[in-house]
């Protein structure tokens, strides 16, 4: 009954001290490497750049959110960012993804911002872009995010390409009215920035009902859209 006694109580110190050398040796933990995912080029190398710095030094799941924080602070064309320590792997690992723009915009002092899927605006110096991206006009104070409801709008237009390729978008965030000049001088009027996914489908219908029979360029009035009503006016050539 000793025997066994002592041997239960040597197994529960053991587990005992192997835990709390676990526990402060996780607590010391120092990455041996870092390595970046989701991303490639300059940006890749940069964000490798700042988790090699933290190499052979101790990282602290604190240390981990600090350096969460300041990707997403000095890189706000990145999504999805994840900081995290590979405690038996030694690695240091930092996941994110670039964010891909549907339409851009100049500001009063010239710098150029984005506008993503997720409503989100954002600068980004070096967007390479792998295909051109509409181009919005906003008027008004700029917020961090766009309604859902403008960015449907442009999603809209791309997949109505045909129809609604325009020269230019003019969002009024004062007074939440949106506007599209297309190329020929027709002027789409969708009044209130709401139900703008529907009003975006009319307006192809209508334009591609004109072209079809050689009506010039026209001045659309959305205003009485939820009544059923869309007012076309003839522009002079």
């Amino acid at each position: 009954m000793f025997i066994l006694f002592f041997l239960v109580a040597a197994f529960v110190g053991l587990s005992k001290g192997y835990a709390a050398y676990s526990s402060a040796k996780i607590s010391r933990w120092a990455p041996q490497k870092a390595v970046v995912s989701g991303l490639e080029g300059n940006m890749q190398k940069e964000l490798l750049a700042l988790g090699s710095a933290a190499v052979g030094k101790p990282f602290t799941p604190a240390q981990a959110a600090q350096l969460r924080t300041q990707i997403v602070q000095k890189y706000p064309m990145l999504r999805e960012v994840d900081v995290s320590r590979g405690l038996l792997s030694g690695t240091l690992k930092i996941s994110a993804e670039r964010r891909t723009p549907v339409a851009k915009f100049v500001l009063p002092d010239n710098s150029v911002r984005y506008i993503d899927s997720d409503s989100t605006v954002y600068a980004d110096p070096n967007p390479g872009l792998l295909t051109p991206v509409p181009f919005v006009e906003l008027e008004g104070r700029v917020p961090e995010k766009l309604t859902d409801e403008f960015v449907g709008l442009v999603q809209s237009t791309l997949k109505l390409e045909k129809e609604l390729s325009f020269a230019f978008l003019r969002f009024n965030l004062e007074r939440d009215e949106v506007a599209m000049h297309m190329p020929d001088g027709t002027v789409i009027d969708f009044g209130p920035a709401k139900n703008l996914r529907a009003k975006a489908r009319r307006a192809a219908q209508i334009i591609g009902w004109c072209r079809r029979n050689e009506k010039g360029p026209q001045r659309m009035d959305f205003r009485f859209f939820e009544n059923g009503q869309v007012f076309l006016t003839q522009l002079g050539k």
